[in-house]
């Protein structure tokens, strides 16, 4: 009688969906609504932390949040800026 062999489990950890789900979610509102994208990407990544990965996805959403966000409020304060320095008749 012949043995069959058995198949070996990969090492490996299974991704959370619902992590992969906020990394998508927070990478979009990276480009949409940056300080909610900052929030999202933020839990995304903290999920993905605690289950033992490591999600560029989530981390590239959080970086782009980030300097989205800086940069709208730099834009932000130049037009105040500019709006404040119009001479009154």
């Amino acid at each position: 009688m012949t043995e069959t062999p058995t198949a070996t489990a990969v090492p490996g950890a299974v991704q959370d969906p619902q992590a992969n789900t906020l990394a998508i979610v927070g990478f979009i509102l990276a480009f949409i609504a940056p300080p909610i994208g900052i929030i999202v990407s933020a839990i995304a990544v903290s999920k993905a932390g605690k289950a033992g990965l490591d999600s560029k996805l989530s981390k590239w959403g959080l970086g782009l949040s980030i300097v989205f966000t800086v940069l709208y409020l730099v834009l932000v304060g130049a037009g105040v800026y500019a709006a404040l320095a119009i001479p009154t008749m």
